[in-house]
């Protein structure tokens, strides 16, 4: 498990001239960009379905689709106006908002060159036409740290808190010192990790919040925290490449590309070929049909990072997507059924550890096969789901469910290895595969 490294400023000095990162251009050739282009047509359809249905826009579609080389205009213009919509519904309804999700609302608005502190607001008390989600944002931000303070763990994960760092950095906002130190001192200190495994989605948005937070200091009285924050930044950098696997993945495939903008934006040299090459086979195999997993890894194909959302040029709609881009061929999965051996258990207080063996049809979706479960054992395996970005979210088996104060949710695993997709896109199809569901804290 990759482990924080702590060191004093006056080390940081002395090593500055050893780790000197080599800048590196890592893309997609000009014959791979039809993958990213089908990518992005999935995006793009995606939402307009979304749109279509009255559903909630995606602001990790909007971002991936502002910083891709081809536009569909009218729809990211769409998307853009749902956006605003939704966040003010949200905040005037007291709709859940985590401090993370306005984050990226703010951050997709800042890339449609829309200023998230004055989202249109028709209708506000006091006669207001807009509303500042810059100050909510602040707020929040302060919400998770007076909560670490307190309890040592913030009131949601270090993912949305180190979201929330580099978007109010993005917006030109100075973040306090000690919402940077609380970064560095979790990422030094175990709390990327969710059990024995370490979240290398969790350090790559914090490398990008606290490179951000280092680009802008300037004043002289803190250039002690822009030490530190160097410091950190190796550290996090070499865990991130610790966690990189033969086939050049870095964690999981669905980590893979924000790891990528976090070498990036540090100009790390890695062998990224091999990255992209695995990429590109696994995007043609079908793993990124999930629109939320396709806006992920489209902008490191193409070699861009969130830190570059204040150099869109605003006018550049000129490019469309093409729709004539056929999808590629999808996944042929062999003919015939497989036995699944599936176990629910409380790896908490232990109450129950059922088993099923199960025959189905090669490739159904988990959640599908799950729902035979649950008619031929529904005491045992009747479950909740929730939708989410990623789609359904499983929050309760036999009535056990998820907390966030108490950090308990399900995990899910093939034989001893967490599962790398959500349930709604994870597909068994090996015979006498072993798929847990576990009751687990993080």
């Amino acid at each position: 498990m990759a482990v924080g490294c702590v060191r004093g400023a006056l080390a940081v000095l002395l090593q500055l001239s050893v780790w000197l990162p080599v800048a590196l251009q890592c893309s997609v050739s000009e014959i791979q960009t039809g993958q990213v282009i089908r990518l992005l047509n999935i995006m793009v359809q995606s939402e307009n379905s979304s749109a279509a249905s009255g559903s909630t826009p995606n602001p990790s579609i909007l971002l991936a689709l502002r910083l891709a080389s081809h536009h569909d205009s009218d729809t990211e213009r769409g998307m853009l106006a749902r956006l605003q919509v939704d966040a003010v519904k949200r905040v005037q309804e007291g709709l859940p908002f985590s401090s993370g999700t306005v984050a990226l609302y703010c951050l997709a608005m800042q890339a449609s060159c829309a200023d998230p502190s004055l989202t249109p607001a028709p209708g506000l008390k006091g006669g207001k036409k807009a509303m500042d989600l810059r100050k909510l944002l602040e707020k929040k931000l302060k919400e998770e740290i007076d909560n670490i303070d307190s309890k040592n763990v913030p009131l949601t994960n270090y993912y949305q808190v180190s979201l929330d760092i580099l978007a109010l950095c993005m917006m030109g906002k100075p973040v306090t010192s000690h919402s940077v130190q609380s970064l560095i001192e979790a990422s030094d200190n175990g709390g990327f990790s969710y059990g024995e495994k370490y979240s290398v989605d969790t350090a790559s948005v914090a490398v990008l919040a606290l490179t951000c937070v280092k680009r802008s200091i300037k004043a002289p009285d803190r250039m002690v925290l822009r030490l530190k924050i160097l410091n950190a930044l190796k550290c996090l950098i070499k865990n991130i490449l610790q966690e990189t696997t033969s086939d050049g993945l870095i964690g999981n495939l669905y980590s893979t590309g924000l790891a990528m903008q976090a070498l990036s934006v540090t100009s790390t040299n890695y062998d990224c070929s091999r990255t992209i090459q695995t990429l590109l086979e696994r995007a043609g195999s079908g793993s990124f049909e999930n629109p939320m997993a396709a806006s992920q890894i489209t902008p490191s194909l193409e070699n861009r990072n969130y830190l570059e959302l204040n150099k869109l040029d605003c006018k550049d709609f000129e490019k469309t997507l093409d729709g004539s881009v056929l999808p590629l061929a999808p996944p042929t999965a062999p003919e015939g059924v497989i036995t699944v051996h599936y176990r629910v258990e409380d790896g908490i207080h232990y109450s129950f550890n059922d088993s099923i063996e199960v025959t189905v049809l090669w490739g159904p979706h988990y959640c599908r096969s799950w729902r035979r479960r649950n008619k031929i054992s529904p005491a045992k395996f009747r479950f909740t789901v929730e939708q989410s970005s990623w789609g359904p979210f499983v929050t309760s088996i036999q009535v056990l469910a998820g907390n966030t104060e108490e950090r308990t949710y399900w995990q899910f695993l093939t034989g001893s290895n967490a599962l790398d997709q959500g349930v709604g896109d994870y597909k068994p199809l090996r015979q006498g595969e072993y798929i847990v569901a576990k009751f687990s804290t993080y």
